[in-house]
């Protein structure tokens, strides 16, 4: 559906997208005098930096009780736009030849990788899997409130405890191009999962102070590696937009580290912090165990160091790198004690033992590695990793790694909620990082040890290979079984919007998904964020309901998951959830159109290529 757009649309699209990603973090970048970093790690700075900005606005909005409207926002961004015209009046940016070219290159990769991404998306109507369903109906409730809402009612009356960063970006990246939340989320997903290769070679090039060995990570990243393009059959956008924010940031605490303070180097790592903070928990993990091996790989080389200037100087470094993560965390701890209340029951610190049961989360874990590409990738990078750690200024970033490679055990210390397979997904950023410098290494070592053509000729023939073959194997990244909807459902629920009322309320199919929690089998699943009409295939949300209305619900999940025909349990069902119609999908769960035919009180409405949807007459 996303590669269905005519070219000027995505043209307009992708001005719509720029404009919302880069417009605050690049005036940002103007005010303040250049430095050492080039144009690619500005852009990744900028959009991180974009990020965070807006959603520390939101933040300030919600607990203001303000709202964003049409008028503030235009005005909003017209001043951002003068203000980075009046930059250009002075010069501030400096467009010389090199720099030109890096923008040109920079940007014909970054088409490239954005148009792989939709080829591999080229197949979904509706975003993918069971997240997508409330990821579309907060970017709604976002729209229809003008900022952030207390509440996902009336459509689901639970209150919002989310991170909801990309949320944000999405809410405003369909208010400006008008395509309405579920269409913005699957397009607007795609160029968030390509922009993922600025922050890769962000970080790499702080690590490696070069930029061949981050621009192999970058590529790696874009056509090779199975991850972040699977993300797209998850639907982890989220995810994704946390990363956006979290690499920059890694770059920048890497850099203060390193280079010692500047004020702007603070104040960015500041804002990024906090933005990583509201954008996503999962990710601020990911960073904190990163903050923690860089203390940790500093601290032994100030108690090994001899020197009294060069120990002082790492203790300073030391405590700024504490302080200013910290004033992030203090920015940003409003929302984050608020998100983190709903999740208290799962915060635990735990020893899991091997034992017979954990072989279905190592095969998990296996899998999410795959496939075998990405197993040659992976096993590349871990020999990597033992070259890296014999490089003294790689060793947090060695540290890091092998954190992230040992949470990633089904066994062992584990910070819940953070689940193994939660390390396995983001392998892909210390592997594409890792792999990439040790391939630059032994090129050269080649060069030094036969001759120079034939370590570069080893290099490009090398390089050419593994992107060839890891982008022929990722061209089809989707799991079949994460489409729950297709084109047929869309036309259906497009029906119901134009022919029902708003207080109609839908029988739909369930199925028991993980923890004990349910979700939708069809199109179904979309009637409420596409719709707003009720179906008790109730968004993944549902569970932060009161715990009343939560066990409702779930009693009539339960039940739809199991009821087959029309009996007494469907008419029992109907009466307890005041259900006034039936949506069905040929093939999918435990009630068929065949146990409708002669359903007494029950009307066919809408019939078409597998999809029925039936009235139901409870008068009688």
């Amino acid at each position: 559906m996303i590669l269905s757009y005519p070219f000027t649309e995505q043209i307009l699209l992708a001005a719509v997208a720029a404009q919302v990603l880069f417009l605050p973090g690049l005036v940002w970048v103007l005010f303040f005098r250049n430095d050492h970093r080039n144009i690619v790690e500005r852009l990744a700075d900028i959009q991180g930096l974009s990020i965070s900005i807006m959603a520390i606005l939101a933040m300030l909005f919600f607990f203001l009780k303000w709202r964003f409207s049409g008028g503030f926002l235009v005005i909003l961004f017209c001043l951002l736009i003068l203000t980075v015209f009046y930059f250009v009046l002075k010069q501030r940016i400096n467009l010389n030849k090199m720099n030109a070219i890096w923008l040109i290159g920079t940007g014909l990769v970054l088409l490239a990788v954005v148009a792989f991404r939709f080829y591999q998306a080229k197949d979904l109507i509706f975003p993918a899997w069971v997240d997508s369903v409330h990821h579309v109906l907060i970017t709604q409730k976002i729209l229809d409130f003008g900022g952030l809402p207390r509440t996902l009612a009336p459509e689901l009356d639970v209150p919002l405890h989310y991170h909801y960063g990309f949320h944000l970006i999405a809410a405003l990246f369909s208010w400006v191009s008008r395509l309405e939340p579920l269409q913005a989320v699957l397009w607007f997903g795609q160029v968030i999962n390509a922009l993922v290769v600025l922050g890769i070679y962000r970080v790499s090039k702080a690590l490696w102070r070069k930029s061949f060995p981050a621009i192999l990570a970058a590529l790696l990243v874009g056509f090779a590696f199975q991850m972040p393009a699977y993300y797209v059959t998850w639907g982890r956008y989220t995810l994704l937009t946390g990363i956006l924010v979290m690499l920059p940031a890694m770059a920048c605490a890497y850099e203060l580290i390193k280079d010692g303070f500047t004020r702007e180097r603070v104040a960015r790592l500041v804002v990024l912090t906090a933005g990583l903070a509201l954008v996503h928990y999962l990710a601020l993990f990911y960073f904190g165990l990163f903050i923690f091996s860089l203390l940790v790989e500093r601290g032994i080389f100030w108690y090994r160091n001899k020197e009294s200037e060069e120990r002082k100087k790492v203790l300073v470094n030391l405590i700024q790198l504490a302080l200013t993560t910290g004033a992030g965390i203090l920015i940003s701890l409003p929302w984050l004690i608020r998100m983190l209340s709903a999740h208290s029951s799962q915060v635990m610190v735990q020893v899991v033992l091997p034992k017979t049961e954990n072989l279905v989360s190592y095969r998990y874990i296996l899998y999410l590695l795959g496939p075998t590409h990405n197993y040659f990738l992976m096993a590349g990078a871990l020999l990597g990793l033992v070259l890296i750690w014999w490089q003294k200024g790689a060793r947090g970033m060695a540290l890091w790694s092998s954190l992230i490679i040992l949470f990633a055990v089904p066994w062992g210390l584990r910070f819940g909620p953070f689940r193994p397979d939660h390390m396995a997904i983001i392998l892909f950023i210390p592997a594409s990082i890792v792999l990439s410098y040790a391939w630059v290494w032994l090129c050269e070592w080649l060069q030094i040890r036969f001759n120079k053509i034939f370590g570069i000729t080893f290099m490009v023939v090398g390089i050419v290979g593994i992107l060839g073959w890891g982008a022929w194997q990722t061209r089809t990244v989707i799991n079949a079984v994460t489409i729950l909807a297709d084109q047929t459902d869309w036309d259906a629920l497009e029906w119901i919007d134009e022919n029902l009322p708003l207080d109609a309320r839908f029988l739909t199919n369930t199925a028991i998904w993980q923890y004990q929690t349910y979700r939708g089998v069809d199109g179904g699943y979309w009637i409420i964020p596409k719709t707003g009409r009720f179906a008790l295939a109730l968004p993944g949300l549902y569970g932060y309901a009161d715990p009343e209305t939560s066990k409702v619900w779930v009693n009539w999940m339960e039940r739809a998951a199991v009821v087959h025909a029309c009996d007494d349990g469907f008419w029992s069902l109907v009466k307890d959830a005041q259900l006034t119609h039936v949506y069905l999908r040929d093939g999918k769960g435990s009630l068929q159109p065949k146990a409708m035919i002669d359903c007494p009180n029950v009307e066919v409405m809408y019939q078409q290529a597998g999809v029925w949807i039936y009235a139901i007459n409870t008068s009688e």
